[in-house]
């Protein structure tokens, strides 16, 4: 197994970090943003702390640990994302780690960690990432060549 941090967000940008790594980002004053502590622990907005434990392959699908804590109350929780998701290029392997993180957040959305449970990111769930995460639309660049004149 593979552990490190999988994601610091402050104000949307991201930071990939090996294991133990020490590494610490404050938020802007008054913003709700996550902040990664020495621990590799990500504190999102509603108090819930998501630690990346690691991954493995298993059978047709790679499966991410990740651990989260909420005051008292603790979780562990195995997602998996099938591996023809990656082989058709659905998910990419650097996006695993987030998409599972996302993953963990949104089931912590309305409820208290617990135990163990096993979480399968689904289709929808891909495509709800990438259209989160896309690139931003370029514009079309001009179709005049250089040296010609506009047409009036």
């Amino acid at each position: 197994m593979m552990a490190g941090t999988v994601r610091i967000v402050p104000d949307g940008e991201e930071v990939l970090l090996p294991a133990g790594e020490p590494f610490r980002i404050r938020p802007a004053p008054g913003s709700r943003s996550a902040v990664t502590q020495r621990t590799g622990e990500v504190t999102g907005s509603k108090g819930v702390a998501i630690q990346y434990v690691g991954f493995q392959d298993v059978q047709d699908r790679r499966e991410y640990a990740l651990r989260a804590r909420r005051g008292d109350q603790e979780g562990c929780y195995t997602v998996s994302i099938k591996l023809a998701a990656f082989a058709n290029r659905k998910a990419l392997l650097q996006d695993g780690p987030d998409i599972c993180y996302q993953k963990v957040l949104h089931e912590l959305a309305d409820s208290e960690p617990h135990g163990a449970c096993a979480i399968l990111v689904t289709e929808s769930d891909l495509v709800a990432y990438r259209e989160s995460h896309a690139s931003p639309k370029r514009r079309a660049s001009s179709p005049l060549r250089s040296g010609e004149p506009p047409k009036s």
